[in-house]
């Protein structure tokens, strides 16, 4: 699968400005860091390594910040919210992951979003009423399982007001029922995947 492009022509509201850890980000996708062998020799990284990497580095630092808030920590369920389309995706992601950050139900978390431009909006989510209706799709990456920088991470969610945190927390659990229960796979390629 090629690295999406993103799409800097629009600043976002509220860039993430955050850094990537590539230790964290290999744990979700080793192979992204495999060196390649030909004829016995190690060739480094091949380039669509190297432009995944440099995708997600460019979305934490420049994507749009939002909420997200943990719905279930058995399996590790998180809602990313996005103003742009006013909706909230869920997210799978291990359960290893719940003791390693100590999460609990309602504990609030970042997500970074791209979007993909576009009207006609993918099956598993459904625009609230304050969508722009500019895009039909949302990339999510959630902050601390992808980053170390846990200074800026706080900044930034001090700054979400409580309303958005509800309504990420709300439009989630919508998603999950109007979606059977279904989620998407959180790690980090697998998250833009719509359910149908």
């Amino acid at each position: 699968m090629k690295a999406p492009g993103l799409d800097y022509g629009t600043q976002a509201s509220d860039p993430g400005d955050i850094h990537l850890s590539h230790d964290k980000l290999k744990e979700f996708h080793p192979d992204l860091y495999e060196t390649q062998k030909i004829m016995g020799l190690f060739n480094g990284l091949t380039r669509e390594q190297k432009s995944w990497q440099a995708h997600f580095s460019e979305q934490l630092l420049f994507g749009d910040s939002r909420a997200a808030v943990v719905l279930s920590t058995s399996p590790l369920l998180v809602a990313a919210y996005t103003d742009e389309l006013d909706c909230s995706v869920v997210l799978r992601f291990p359960a290893e992951l719940v003791e390693r950050y100590s999460l609990e139900t309602g504990d609030h978390l970042l997500t970074v979003n791209a979007y993909e431009e576009g009207t006609s909006i993918v099956g598993d989510l459904s625009e609230g009423p304050e969508t722009t209706g500019q895009y039909c799709n949302l990339s999510p990456l959630i902050a601390e399982f992808l980053s170390d920088d846990y200074g800026r991470i706080e900044y930034r969610k001090s700054t979400i007001d409580a309303a958005e945190w509800d309504r990420a927390e709300r439009m989630g659990r919508e998603y999950l029922e109007r979606n059977g229960g279904n989620v998407r796979d959180g790690s980090p390629r697998s998250a833009e995947i719509p359910l149908k």
